[in-house]
């Protein structure tokens, strides 16, 4: 496991930017944290990052928001409203390992989804300032390559 510090937003996104020259298509990024942590300006920037010009906001009340323009298609879950219905039969198991990146938010209600090999992403606030952030990085199965090649 690898432990990065973000004091500013664009420090957030610059991790970002160091993780989209590593992904491919069909890898699952899991984003855990709470509100206001980090997850998304981590996914703005990642998806600067691969070329998508469009607006990037979190899918809270749409649990998915796709983006298709960059350099390899973006899924992005927030599973938040999923805590009571569970992601089961509702068809996301379509986006998980195809031809783009996958980003979930809040991935402990979508566990049953979740594949073996992915990348676990953890957002803490640290109180020594406003933006100041850990970010721990655990590369599972074959995203364990991607850990040791992050910097």
């Amino acid at each position: 496991m690898k432990s990065y510090q973000t004091n500013n937003p664009k420090a957030t996104q610059a991790l970002a930017k160091k993780l989209a020259d590593l992904v491919y298509p069909g890898l699952v990024v899991t984003l855990q944290g709470d509100l206001g942590a980090g997850k998304t300006t981590f996914t703005q920037g990642l998806a600067a990052a691969l070329g998508i010009q469009s607006r990037v906001k979190s899918p809270t009340f749409n649990i998915l928001n796709t983006y298709e323009e960059g350099r390899i298609p973006l899924y992005h879950f927030d599973a938040y409203l999923l805590e009571n219905a569970g992601a089961a039969d509702q068809g996301f198991e379509d986006y998980l390992g195809t031809d783009g990146v996958t980003l979930i938010e809040w991935p402990q209600y979508m566990a049953d989804l979740l594949p073996n090999d992915r990348l676990e992403m953890t957002f803490t606030r640290l109180g020594e300032g406003e933006s100041d952030r850990e970010i721990t990085v655990r590369g599972i199965g074959q995203a364990e390559e991607i850990e040791e090649k992050l910097d």
